[in-house]
């Protein structure tokens, strides 16, 4: 490793593997079965990893914003699953010393390296953070347009999860009748993790917009797959689930 900035991705890299001497390779295996990546496991719980970023690193700077750079770069460049999640971690804990503007210099990328649902969804976090924010909330929609259309898994799944992530932790939403477009567009698709952000998108959407995601999904019931289906009527009542599933048997 050449430059600095791959020393301190090694050197996340080896004080995380000196944690995993204790973990059992069955433990491991089982969460890379359980994320199902290709990434390298460790086997680290989340208290863990936690536990270590607040230890600190010798790349830690004075400044949040540099330190932030740093973890970009161990998460574009580490082939292990937990040095990644300390990017979100980090990020996590100082997101409100880092302007929404630097985050949107960043994040985007990192969908590029996503292979498994964990690291989608923590991105999500963000990503919904920056839609909702009034300075970047016009980029961050170009690059949800952008996504959704995408050849590529995991930016199809990130243009729905990063709608509305968990609707409940936040002040402002995106417009029903975008992200219905949105959602509509990849109802259809192939790819069971989209299928599962698009039961997601609509659950969230349910939570926010409830008469009009009951219209949508009554009107595209012959449409929705199983899989979306299960987790979009998760928030609903009982009568509307039992109205809906009825539905769905006579189609």
């Amino acid at each position: 490793m050449n430059t600095a900035l791959n020393k301190y991705t090694k050197e996340a890299e080896e004080s995380l593997y000196f944690l995993s001497k204790k973990v059992d390779i069955q433990k491991a295996e089982k969460l890379k079965r359980y994320i199902n990546t290709q990434l390298s496991v460790y086997g680290l719980t989340s208290k863990e990893q936690s536990e270590r970023l607040k230890q600190g690193f010798n790349f830690f700077e004075d400044s949040k914003l540099k330190t932030f750079k740093i973890f970009d770069k161990l998460y574009t460049e580490s082939i292990y699953f937990e040095v990644k999640n300390l990017s979100f971690i980090y990020l996590d804990i100082n997101h409100k010393h880092i302007s929404a503007l630097e985050q949107i210099k960043i994040l985007p990328k990192w969908v590029k390296t996503v292979d498994n649902w964990a690291h989608s969804d923590n991105l999500s976090k963000f990503l919904s953070r920056l839609l909702e924010h009034e300075d970047t909330k016009d980029e961050m929609f170009k690059h949800i347009q952008k996504w959704n259309k995408s050849k590529f898994m995991w930016e199809r799944r990130q243009s729905l999860v990063s709608l509305f992530y968990y609707s409940r932790t936040k002040t402002n939403y995106i417009d029903f009748e975008i992200a219905q477009q949105l959602i509509f567009n990849l109802i259809k698709d192939k790819e069971y993790y989209v299928q599962k952000s698009v039961g997601w998108a609509l659950r969230e959407c349910y939570n926010v917009y409830s008469d009009q995601t009951y219209s949508f999904i009554k009107k595209n019931i012959t449409n929705i797959t199983p899989i979306a289906f299960t987790t979009s009527i998760e928030k609903m009542t009982l009568k509307e689930k039992a109205e809906l599933k009825k539905l769905r048997k006579k189609v």
